[in-house]
């Protein structure tokens, strides 16, 4: 991709900030050169197709050029603001959430006319913390392509899967722990929820002998809808704070998934506290 771009962003009054951007983009597929290896294996290089992995010539889209320009915004109900002279509000101090967000953006002026489209994106995300109860997270996103049945696939919605056993602590209420890259992506509709309830130490520490580990149980759950596949849904059980003595900046995750009601797949995932 070769491109040039303009963004800006300004909080036009309080607890609401708008974002504008405008992008030029140049963008030619890319094909494997060499297979050559240090370390021999049984393991064959892949495509730079995820639609055809196994065939080297093939390209998710071909050689064009196109404008993009988007238009968003949010509000994060927890932050605090002052204002400034100058007729604006400055950010104070950053909240957590909840708060709402929305994107607008329109592909155009392309020298491929299918690869322009529209498409409309909102976000809610919300926390309550209930005491000594621990701590509930909720991430509802949805969106929708319009003229978008040619785009090309570099501009589907791609969601943040995970084919690895790493899960970083920001993926927890914005990613899926087993669910490969691109199995899901659409240039249509979806939607995304992720939810979680972190207890903190209400339950374990009621558990003789467990109350000395000093772990958090943690449930979570992750869905994706979308109008091609059955719905993908993920259940979560594991553990926080996991470690011993002052090492305890790691999460353990058992996750089990579903393509509607038919089991897909599970695994267990290792989550690294960011900042440790």
């Amino acid at each position: 991709k070769t491109f040039a771009g303009a963004h800006y962003s300004q909080t036009v009054f309080k607890k609401l900030k708008l974002t504008a951007k405008a992008e030029y983009l140049r963008r030619r597929p890319l094909f494997n050169n060499t297979d050559y290896v240090l370390i021999k294996n049984k393991d064959s290089f892949t495509s730079n197709d995820p639609l055809n992995p196994g065939d080297e010539t093939s390209a998710p889209f071909v050689k064009h050029t196109i404008y993009k320009a988007n238009i968003g915004g949010g509000i994060q109900f927890g932050d605090q603001y002052y204002y400034k002279p100058g007729n604006y509000w400055a950010l104070a101090t950053e909240g957590d959430v909840p708060g709402i967000w929305f994107t607008y953006e329109k592909a155009f002026a392309s020298n491929v006319k299918g690869y322009e489209y529209n498409f409309v994106a909102l976000r809610g995300l919300y926390e309550q913390r209930f005491n000594n109860k621990g701590n509930l997270g909720l991430s509802v996103k949805a969106g929708k392509f319009f003229n978008a049945d040619d785009i090309a696939f570099t501009d589907f919605k791609h969601f943040n899967g995970n084919q690895t056993h790493v899960s970083p602590e920001s993926n927890y209420m914005n990613a899926f722990n087993l669910l490969p890259y691109y199995t899901h992506s659409t240039n249509d509709s979806f939607v995304e929820t992720h939810l979680q309830h972190n207890f903190k130490g209400f339950i374990m520490n009621k558990i003789p002998l467990l109350d000395y580990l000093q772990y958090n149980l943690v449930l979570g759950y992750h869905g994706l809808a979308t109008p091609q596949l059955k719905p993908y849904q993920e259940f979560t059980v594991g553990f926080d704070n996991f470690g011993f003595g002052n090492f305890r900046f790691f999460r353990i995750d058992y996750v089990r998934s579903y393509n509607g009601s038919a089991f897909a797949g599970d695994g267990f995932m290792i989550g690294i506290r960011e900042g440790f």
